[in-house]
Order: C-alpha cells, then sequence, then structure tokens
C-alpha cells in the first residue's frame, strides 16, 4: 500500500513444522525519504539558486529526481519552478521580484512515488539592486613593454545586486596638466593591455566597474609606472666542446623576461686581442645553447650574448672566459641511448626524469618545462650529470602545478636532439584516501558547451577509505564500475575509477562477503572489503644446498604473518613442484619443507618457495649446487635478505624486497691476485647481505684473506675481495668494467620501467576433457595489467575459465577442456612506460571412439512420448519426456 511502512520476517518449514520466526527488518519504505538541507548558493535582483543533498533513503529503488517548489512570504499557494524532473541537485529560479522574501521547497522521486518536501529554514530575500563597488585592488602590473602595459584587477565585492557588464580603463601621463583619456568601455574581463604609450614616460591607471545600475568609483594605482621594461641580462656565455675550428656556447636566460617571451639571442664573438665584435650568425637563436663555427685554429675567442623581446632588447651580458681551437676531434650528432620515460607519481613525492645522451664532443644538455628553460635551485628543482653520459631532472614535492610536460635537448657541433615526457600527479582524492567507484556519464557534465572542463555531479558511490572496513555498492551496468566491485576483490584508491591510468593489481584470493543480490530492476548489491595497511605473508630466508648425485637435498622456509588461507608452492625454475616420488613437500604451522630425493645432473639450478594468503604474497630463493655441474668449482653468491613488512596504499607497495639491479659476475684473474665481486642492490629501507661460497655461508673474521666493503645510500654496493689461487690468463677488460659501471649508474636511477613479458606461456596439447593451464611472469615498474586475449577478446574469470593474479603474475586455466576451446590466445601486459604481448597456441587431442560405436546409428529401443522443447537458440528438437534406453 502506498505512504506504508512494511516490516518482514521469515519462517522455515520442513515436514515436521514451522520454526520460530526470525527478527523483524528494519522498516521499509518505498517512497524515498525527504531531502537533505537546503542551501542558498547565489541570490540576485530576480533569481535565487539554491542546492540540496540526498535523500538518506531511496526507498530501495533509484532517484528519479526533484521538483521545486516556491512561494513568497506570508502566501500559501506552491508554485511549480520545473517543468520536468531536475536531475542535478541544484535549481536557479528566476523571474522574481526585487528585494522580495520568498520559500522554497524540495521533493525527491522514484517509481513509487513522492517523498516528503524539505522547507528551506527560513524565507530568503532577493537583493535591492544599485551601482557596484569599486574593483577590489591592487591593480597588478603584469607586463611593462617600452610602448605598451598589461594590468589586472580583481572583481568588486558587491556587484549590486546586478551583474558587470564591463570595465571602464583610463590612463593620465604623469606631467603636470595632464588629464584622463579613455582607453576602453568595453573590457569584460580583468586584464587589459594598454598600447600607444611613450617610451621611457610615466603613467596612472585607473579602473571603474559597471552594471545596469551605475557605474563605480574608480580604483587607481598606487604609484607612476615608468614605460621602461625591467629586463635582465643573460648569464656569461660558456664556451665547450672545442674542436679546432668549432666550439659549443651557451648560457643562462635573464632571471627577468621584462614581462614577453624572449623572441631572439643575439652573439658575438671577437679575438682576445681585437676590440671589434662580429655576430657568429644571421639567424635567429631561440635556445641557450648555440654552435659556433669557422674559428681558426690557434686563436683565442671571447664571446657576449644579449636578448629581445616584445619590450627591446637587454644588456650585452659578462664576456666569456677565452678558448682556443685546437683539438681535433671527429664529430658525432648528440643521440638518447637511453630517453625520457613518462612518470605518474604520489602527491608531495619526487619525480625523478632520466636520460642517457652521447655524442662527440660532449653535448650540452638543458631541460625545458612547457618550452621554457629550467634552472636548477638545489631545493625545489635539481639537474644533475652523471659518468657515462647520464643526465637527471629531479623535482622534489610534487603538486598538482608540476604535472605537465617536460623537455630535454642536446646540443653540439653534429646538431640536437631533444625528448619529451609527461608528468602526472595523483589526484586531490586519492590524497585523502577517498576511492570513487563509478563513472556514470549521468553525473558528469561539461562547465560549458565550448569548455573541455568537466564537473562531477554526484559522488554517490564515493567512501571514504578506512582498512578493512566494509560496505556495500549499488550498480547496474558493470562498465560504469571498477571491476573489483562486481567480483567482490579487496578495494582501495587503485580500484578509482577516476584514476589517471587503470591499476587493478589487487589479492589473488577472492573476498567475497556476501556475495552480490540482484534485484528485479536490475541494480545489484555488492559488499566490498577495503584492503588493510598492514598484511602479507613474510618467506624466510632459505640455506642453499650442495650435493652429489644419488644424494638428497634439504630446504626449509619459515613463514611469518601466516594465517589459515596460507598456501605454500614450491618451484624448480618456472616448473611448479609437486608431491611425488622425486619431492617431498610439507607445510605445518608456518614452517614449509622440502626434499630433492635422488639428486641427479639436472636438478641443480634455483629453487623458489612462494607462499600466499588472502592479503599478499611473498617469496624466497636458494640454489642446489650440483657436484661437477657448474664451471667453477667454486661458486660465490651474494644474497640481500629484509624482513619485509609488506604496507598496502592504493595496493602498491611501499616497500619493496631486494632486488639485484647489478647482479655478480664471473671473474677470471692471475694465481696470487685480488679478486673482488660486486653486487648493486636497489631497495628501501636497508638490506641485510650474505655471501656464500659452494653454498656455505661466509662469514667476516672466518679467513683474513676476505674482506668486505658496503656504500649506502639509494642503491647498495656491496664488495668481496679475496686473494685468489685459481689457475687463469686472462683479466677482465677495461671495457667489461666500464660498461659495468654504466649499468650501475643507469640502473641505480631508474624510477620506472615499461612492460615486460619474463617468461611466456608454452603452447600446449590437452585430450578432451582436461584441464589446461598457462602462466605468464611479467616485470614493470609501475607494475604492468595482466590481460588475457581470445579472437580480441578479454577473457574473464567465469565457472570453466579461472584467471588469477598476483603484482607480478598471472594464471590461466580451462577445465574440463572442449573442442571449441581449441585455438590461438594472447596475453598482454601493459603499463604506462610500454606494452608487450605473447601469443600461445590450445591443440585438443579429441578421444577415440570404438568402432562398434559408430557403426550404426542411434536408434531408440522404447520410444516413450515425447513433446517438443526450445533450444538455446531458439529452436525446437524432440526430447523423450520421461526417458527411453538408446
Amino acid at each position: 500500500a502506498e505512504d506504508a511502512e512494511y516490516q518482514f520476517r521469515v519462517v522455515a518449514q520442513n515436514e515436521i513444522g514451522e520454526s520460530e520466526a526470525s527478527p523483524a527488518s528494519e522498516p521499509v519504505v518505498y517512497k524515498p525519504s525527504q531531502p537533505g538541507e537546503i542551501e542558498i548558493t547565489s541570490i540576485s535582483k530576480d533569481s535565487i539558486t539554491i542546492e540540496w543533498e540526498r535523500p538518506e533513503s531511496d526507498g530501495g529503488k533509484e532517484i528519479l529526481g526533484y521538483w521545486v517548489e516556491y512561494r513568497q512570504s506570508g502566501e500559501s499557494t506552491w508554485k511549480k519552478c520545473n517543468k520536468e524532473l531536475i536531475k542535478d541537485r541544484q535549481f536557479t529560479v528566476g523571474g522574481l521580484l526585487e528585494a522580495t522574501e520568498y520559500e522554497f521547497r524540495v521533493f525527491a522521486e522514484n517509481q513509487t512515488g513522492l517523498s516528503r518536501p524539505r522547507r528551506t529554514a527560513m524565507a530568503v530575500k532577493t537583493k535591492l539592486t544599485y551601482k557596484p563597488d569599486k574593483p577590489e585592488g591592487p591593480i597588478v602590473i603584469e607586463s611593462v613593454l617600452k610602448n605598451s602595459v598589461v594590468i589586472s584587477w580583481k572583481p568588486p565585492e558587491d556587484d549590486g545586486g546586478a551583474m558587470i557588464t564591463n570595465y571602464i580603463i583610463e590612463k593620465r601621463e604623469a606631467k603636470e596638466g595632464a588629464e584622463w583619456e579613455l582607453v576602453s568601455s568595453s573590457i569584460s574581463g580583468t586584464t587589459c593591455r594598454i598600447v600607444n604609450l611613450t617610451e621611457n614616460a610615466g603613467y596612472y591607471f585607473r579602473v571603474s566597474a559597471q552594471n545596469t545600475y551605475g557605474i563605480s568609483e574608480a580604483l587607481e594605482v598606487s604609484s607612476v609606472v615608468i614605460m621602461k621594461p625591467p629586463f635582465g641580462q643573460p648569464g656569461q656565455p660558456v664556451a665547450s666542446a672545442v674542436t679546432k675550428d668549432s666550439c659549443v656556447v651557451s648560457w643562462k636566460p635573464p632571471a627577468s623576461d621584462g614581462g614577453a617571451k624572449i623572441r631572439t639571442y643575439y652573439l658575438e664573438k671577437r679575438e682576445k686581442k681585437q676590440n671589434k665584435w662580429i655576430s657568429v650568425t644571421t639567424d635567429e637563436i631561440r635556445e641557450t645553447v648555440y654552435s659556433v663555427k669557422d674559428l681558426i685554429e690557434g686563436l683565442e675567442y671571447e664571446f657576449r650574448v644579449k636578448c629581445e623581446n616584445l619590450g627591446g632588447e637587454s644588456e650585452w651580458s659578462e664576456v666569456s672566459q677565452p678558448v682556443i681551437p685546437k683539438s681535433d676531434v671527429p664529430i658525432q650528432a648528440p643521440h638518447f641511448k637511453e630517453e625520457l620515460r613518462n612518470l605518474n607519481v604520489k602527491f608531495q613525492a619526487n619525480a625523478t626524469f632520466v636520460c642517457k645522451v652521447t655524442g662527440h664532443p660532449k653535448p650540452i644538455v638543458k631541460w625545458y618545462r612547457q618550452g621554457k628553460e629550467i634552472m636548477s635551485d638545489g631545493e625545489k628543482i635539481k639537474i644533475q650529470e652523471f659518468k657515462g653520459g647520464y643526465h637527471q631532472l629531479i623535482i622534489t614535492n610534487v603538486t598538482d602545478d608540476d604535472a605537465t610536460v617536460y623537455q630535454v635537448r642536446a646540443t653540439n657541433q653534429g646538431g640536437s636532439v631533444s625528448g619529451t615526457a609527461s608528468l602526472d600527479v595523483e589526484e586531490f582524492l586519492h590524497r585523502h584516501s577517498i576511492g570513487h567507484f563509478d563513472i556514470k556519464p549521468d553525473n558528469i557534465i561539461y562547465f560549458t558547451r565550448r569548455s573541455s572542463v568537466v564537473k562531477i555531479v554526484e559522488f554517490g558511490q564515493a567512501r571514504q577509505l578506512k582498512p578493512g572496513d566494509s560496505f556495500r555498492l549499488q550498480f547496474s551496468s558493470p562498465e560504469y564500475y571498477a571491476p573489483e566491485v562486481h567480483h567482490h576483490d579487496l578495494v582501495s584508491t587503485a580500484t578509482d575509477m577516476w584514476s589517471k591510468e587503470w591499476n587493478t593489481v589487487v589479492s589473488v584470493a577472492r573476498i567475497s562477503c556476501g556475495g552480490a543480490i540482484r534485484s528485479q530492476k536490475g541494480v545489484t548489491v555488492a559488499k566490498v572489503k577495503v584492503a588493510p595497511i598492514d598484511i602479507g605473508p613474510l618467506a624466510g630466508q632459505i640455506n642453499h644446498a650442495a650435493a652429489e648425485e644419488g644424494g638428497h637435498a634439504k630446504y626449509v622456509c619459515k613463514i611469518e604473518n601466516y594465517d589459515q588461507s596460507t598456501q605454500v608452492t614450491w618451484y624448480f625454475g618456472m616448473r611448479q613442484l609437486e608431491n611425488n616420488e622425486k619431492y617431498e613437500i610439507n607445510y605445518e604451522e608456518g614452517v614449509a619443507t622440502m626434499y630433492v630425493k635422488d639428486v641427479s645432473k639436472s636438478d641443480d639450478g634455483t629453487y623458489r618457495c612462494k607462499v600466499i594468503n588472502d592479503y599478499g604474497e611473498d617469496s624466497s630463493y636458494a640454489e642446489l649446487f650440483v657436484k661437477g655441474v657448474r664451471e667453477m668449482s667454486e661458486n660465490y653468491r651474494c644474497r640481500a635478505v629484509r624482513k619485509v613488512k609488506r604496507r598496502v596504499d592504493a595496493m602498491r607497495l611501499l616497500e619493496h624486497p631486494p632486488e639485484f639491479t647489478l647482479p655478480l659476475y664471473n671473474r677470471t684473474a692471475y694465481v696470487g691476485e685480488n679478486v673482488r665481486f660486486g653486487v648493486t642492490i636497489t631497495v628501501h629501507p636497508e638490506p641485510r647481505l650474505t655471501w656464500f661460497k659452494s653454498g656455505q655461508r661466509i662469514k667476516p673474521g672466518d679467513d683474513d684473506k676476505y674482506t668486505f666493503e658496503s656504500d649506502k645510500g639509494l642503491y647498495q654496493e656491496s664488495l668481496l675481495s679475496y686473494e685468489h689461487h685459481a689457475s687463469s690468463e686472462e683479466k677482465i677488460s677495461a671495457s667489461e668494467e666500464k660498461s659495468l659501471e654504466e649499468r650501475t649508474v643507469h640502473k641505480a636511477f631508474k624510477s620506472t620501467l615499461p612492460a615486460t613479458i619474463l617468461t611466456k606461456p608454452r603452447s600446449i596439447t590437452v585430450s578432451e576433457g582436461e584441464t589446461a593451464r598457462f602462466s605468464c611472469d611479467v616485470d614493470g615498474e609501475p607494475a604492468p595489467t595482466i590481460t588475457w586475449v581470445r579472437a580480441g577478446q578479454p577473457i574473464v574469470s567465469s565457472r570453466r575459465f579461472q584467471i588469477t593474479r598476483t603484482q607480478y603474475k598471472s594464471t590461466f586455466e580451462i577445465s574440463l577442456v572442449q573442442i571449441s576451446d581449441e585455438g590461438s590466445y594472447t596475453v598482454v601486459v601493459e603499463n604506462s612506460e610500454g606494452r608487450q604481448e605473447a601469443h600461445f597456441t590450445l591443440t585438443i587431442q579429441r578421444k577415440r571412439i570404438p568402432e562398434k560405436a559408430i557403426t550404426s546409428p542411434p536408434r531408440i529401443k522404447s520410444p516413450e512420448p515425447r513433446v517438443k522443447s526450445p533450444d538455446a537458440s531458439g529452436q525446437h528438437f524432440v526430447r523423450p519426456l520421461f526417458g527411453c534406453c538408446f
């Protein structure tokens, strides 16, 4: 019944009788509750704009829209404002009387009917109109050129109850008897360029605001403005990359450009013993670097530079230090060995752009932001150069203002090369742990018809994310909602549909707290859980093992943060091991053990213990050294171990396990010579390093011939030195050492990596009805997304198709394979730095049918009554009503 409240309860019944009734539900109202409080956002002489909050309850059905009514204070009759339902929760009521009080009320409507109205708390009075106040000061001198100036101001605090139609700008020359002259009376904005002024003269300016009721008082500049631009001179030129007839000259731009973009630079040269300056080129120089050619070998040259904009020319810079062309270096144009990569960083984190440049002579490298050269200040902006041609731009404490396009340009006598990259900064909502889980088109509007700026008008599916909390979300069309919502996964800011890039890295374990309930109206209610902050199992260190053929090896891994859902899997290389005659695998109460029996040469290699639960995963590695397999009788290994406490923020790990960015390399040396092994580990916080010889740990102090060194910082180097007594005739070459050094610098400062497939899925053949399993290991920073594709369409988990994902691994299983599953498949990995895909095939081996079974067509021996029934395609087929014998 309409306007009635209902409660519900449930009684269970079996053959014996009925149970007691369940507790009653909360009262259900089919109509929505009244809208929230009404707020007055704008008042003019003939209109009032109101906004209101959503109803606390929608009555179990979607809110279709709102109705607004008004009346003059003292009247009894309400009048409708809108002819159609309002989707937005704001409305401007026009056509009102000046200086008159009004009341407003708002109704919400769903399919059942109207809610009770929400009224304004008090009457609202329209404005009494008059001329505006004077514009708000001060007048700001934006730029000064030799015969023009740009000024700006703020609108008046009170517009007099009517819209400002225009501003009036006047000028007066600063001399006795001068009068005010009109510049313009049709300026609609709050900025004006005033032209046709006299160079070096002084002026006063004033601004008045106008509406339909009059002109305000004037706002005047506080002091005289002299038409001479405060134009700084460029920095002192520096000559470098000298050859026998050329050099590269670079300089810094002026500290002030006088309010107008620098149009060109003028570069001059002279012989040190001469007084005459000569222009190096008649072409326009747009950059702060130039390759000067046609110099005479043996002469001494000096350089100076000045710049020009619309306001005129600057003073000449200081003279450069003299340079003598004399060396003859083969010229090679600049080239990027490693280019810039786009960055996506958190708010107030540091952004680091890195590139590697080669060229002869050494190129001059400069950085630019939106076309303007960036200067290092040592705090906000840091520009650094490293050995091997690496150049780095660091932007500290990034904000939304830093999110733009950056450019690097390298120049020498052979030419110039440039590269660009963009910087994205985590959005505002994520900084406050707010996730927004839908992108319904109804909730997105443009500010104006021509604007590219959008406004989100409905945040109904936005939530403050508190670790461990559960809440319900409603959705109808899955494509408008984050996949974690309709898959009932852990959610976080990474689940946000408004993220700048899609990032669906979530726990491989599915959290289904009650599942989803679909209503008759096509609305699904999903219960989801917010990802905890402090989660994830930790795999402890596993000792290496050495064995002879026919022997056995034992590995033990102790696990921290384990629970009932923790699962343990052992791998040899990429192959998953199973409990059988070869491998004995046990796991109990946080201790995982694995025996390798009857060891053979093929068992030599790396073993991995992988632990996983509902909140994360971890792995630990160990080597098995089988005697006589590896080339060296003495094997040295370095292991970096840290008790990793995983913290999940937007499903990204804040702390990472150690990673060998420069691995261990074999060494050869003369007898009696010292040998140094070195590794580089990128990690935070500091790891613990352990060195092994033939599987046995080397401890400091065990033997005087071993020394250990370690450098700590952004990356860590550990060096193991010892007196080598093996027989050898070769030393490591200087080029190899240089290559290792360059890789160290590169890895240490590389903040992103393109998505890469480490192990591709193998094509396999399985029998009909069996299970097909494919796996893929990936790498990349940020962590890439992994998508399994067939015939151009992404594969989603279903009854027969199961996809499990972790941050850097995904598995795809097809159970009870059918002939229709045969064919080609693709796995695609992608992040902001790149994309890669791998193709593989599934072949189905059909089951053979005995010859006797196909010698004659089937026939019904004992027919039963039959009935026509439609199949899934809508066609009819004949089936027995009760059954028959074939």
